[in-house]
């Protein structure tokens, strides 16, 4: 059972960030069906571990484009980044020592985490490559 529907409504306009949300969302959703499962722990934390490493890779290429698109609002948007990453390996911390059962806190979290993180913060750089590229249409 999938936990996140991928829907063009969370298009970027940036292939790569596009691409690599919608891997975000099957890795969250490879995630909740270990823990859904509950499957062997090594297991689930392999899952984790990906989704973690995914991320990073993820928030590195993304803070790439947007510096080279002179996006004004990167710094903001590296602390977030930071943020997310210091609350998954939380996670991970917490299901490391030993944690078997995710709380349903944490489930929230990892659902809301991407769909937010679009919607919210990734909209912002969206709007501001529309802006740029009607202003280079117009500038044709």
């Amino acid at each position: 059972m999938a936990l996140l529907s991928w829907s063009d409504q969370y298009l970027i306009g940036n292939n790569v960030i596009d691409t690599e949300h919608k891997e975000l969302f099957r890795l969250i959703n490879d995630f909740h069906t270990h823990w859904l499962e509950a499957q062997d722990r090594r297991d689930i934390a392999r899952v984790l571990n990906q989704l973690i490493t995914y991320a990073q890779m993820h928030f590195q290429h993304e803070e790439k484009i947007m510096e080279a698109a002179g996006y004004p609002k990167l710094a903001e948007h590296q602390e977030i980044h930071e943020a997310l990453i210091d609350s998954i390996f939380q996670l991970h911390h917490s299901y490391s020592e030993g944690n078997l059962h995710l709380e349903i806190n944490t489930m929230k979290f990892v659902r809301n985490w991407l769909i937010e993180h679009i919607l919210k913060n990734d909209y912002l750089f969206r709007d501001f490559l529309s802006r740029q590229k009607s202003s280079g249409e117009a500038a044709s």
